[in-house]
């Protein structure tokens, strides 16, 4: 019998891997807001796609020579800056999508007959 591979379809994020550095930073700050992991393995589970679309890199290629240096260097402080920003804009964001979920969890535990 032949495998069928499923392909993402056009606005859908890969599945995150279980074990990437959001996805451990997301258990923890469930973890400690409940001691049930029923709630923190349901939410994981369906915060799967928006994981997905966080784990990303915003790498800068930039190519340093001896003429631009010292406006590279000039620049440091300012994208550092920027990245603070992006973490805390981020950070935020994780925040809320997990305040969501537990209320989602718990409206759906307390709606089942």
């Amino acid at each position: 019998m032949p495998t069928v591979i499923p392909f993402p379809t056009v606005g859908t994020a890969p599945p995150a891997p279980d074990t990437c550095h959001i996805t451990e930073m997301i258990r923890e700050e469930l973890s400690q807001l409940s001691s049930s992991e029923y709630m923190v393995e349901c939410i994981l589970e369906r915060m799967k796609p928006f994981i997905a679309t966080l784990d990303f890199d915003l790498g800068l290629d930039i190519e340093v020579t001896p003429e631009n240096e010292e406006a590279m260097m000039q620049l440091i402080p300012s994208i550092q800056a920027m990245q603070s920003r992006f973490d805390d804009i981020i950070s935020e964001i994780i925040s809320e999508r997990i305040l969501h979920e537990i209320h989602l969890f718990h409206m759906q535990r307390h709606s089942k007959p």
